[in-house]
């Protein structure tokens, strides 16, 4: 796979779609230099077929980010608020974490 220089801080979040939009202009194009020299009507159609393709496959690439980045920063949230609760009731999320471990021992043990 290509390898972009932007980086998230998760390692690769940012940089799958840059890749797929780098490879979708690479497909493009070579479907340009087949229509140019091939000359038919057929391919031409086929080639403009392609890019429209590649056009939806750009947009739904740039959703699938910003999904990703709203994912991320949703996450990002509901830890600095975990946090901050932990902070405020440490004997309250130590109970609360013993009782969730052992419900989960109890659960797994059943198997």
């Amino acid at each position: 796979m290509t390898r972009c220089a932007s980086k998230d801080r998760f390692g690769y979040l940012g940089t799958e779609a840059a890749a797929l939009r780098e490879h979708l202009d690479q497909a493009s194009a070579a479907i340009a230099r087949a229509a140019q020299s091939e000359g038919t009507e057929a391919a031409t159609a086929a080639a403009e077929a392609a890019r429209e393709l590649l056009a939806r496959a750009a947009l739904l690439a740039d959703e699938w980010v910003d999904k990703a980045k709203g994912a991320a920063k949703a996450v990002d949230e509901g830890q600095e608020g975990l946090a901050d609760i932990v902070r405020r009731k440490p004997l309250a999320a130590l109970g609360l974490a013993t009782a969730a471990g052992f419900v989960l021992a109890l659960l797994v043990r059943r198997k």
